[in-house]
């Protein structure tokens, strides 16, 4: 791997150096994010746990693809630029279908960033950072924006947010068996 990232132009290297730093920074906010998620979610007046299950895993699952990233940036000998996190918005959800919401959305947004670092790096002929983003992230993208599509299309169906117990239930039955399986 090194050969290779030594044979490749410098200024794609740091256009490449960019754009990783740049995805590492949306996948901590992320991990922010679910977090924050979580906590909406385990608090007793909310008492969706099994969203707040769901949400904690989120986050660490960010976490864990945010530490290849870094991996990735050390065998390429390049900086980690670490910004701050930018501010969460303050999100006062108002129940878990909006939260589920707010998460398949901030996939998308993290799925569109991988899609177009994919690009960047196919275009440079950059074969060992593509094949790192299809086996360890595109892929499960793939699966999550298809798993919470079909959530927050479940929730709506069943007349969530304004049926409170539509939610309890899809948290006690749906996510519940979800976290099983995980």
């Amino acid at each position: 791997m090194s050969d290779s990232a030594s044979q490749m132009p410098q200024n794609y290297l740091n256009q490449c150096f960019a754009a990783i730093n740049s995805q590492i920074q949306l996948q901590l906010y992320a991990t922010y994010i679910y977090l924050s998620m979580a906590y909406f979610c385990n608090q007793d007046e909310v008492a969706l746990g099994f969203f707040a299950l769901f949400f904690l895993r989120q986050s660490q699952k960010w976490m864990e693809r945010t530490e290849v990233l870094f991996l990735l940036l050390t065998e390429r000998h390049g900086s980690l630029t670490l910004g701050r996190i930018a501010d969460q918005d303050r999100h006062d959800w108002m129940d878990g279908l909006m939260a589920m919401e707010c998460a398949f959305h901030l996939e998308k947004t993290l799925n569109q960033s991988l899609l177009q670092l994919y690009q960047m790096a196919s275009e440079q002929g950059d074969t060992y950072l593509c094949n790192l983003l299809k086996r360890r992230f595109l892929q499960q993208q793939v699966e999550v924006l298809k798993e919470m599509g079909g959530y927050v299309t479940n929730l709506r169906q069943m007349g969530a947010p304004e049926n409170r117990l539509a939610e309890y239930l899809f948290d006690k039955l749906t996510l519940a068996d979800s976290t099983k399986e995980n």
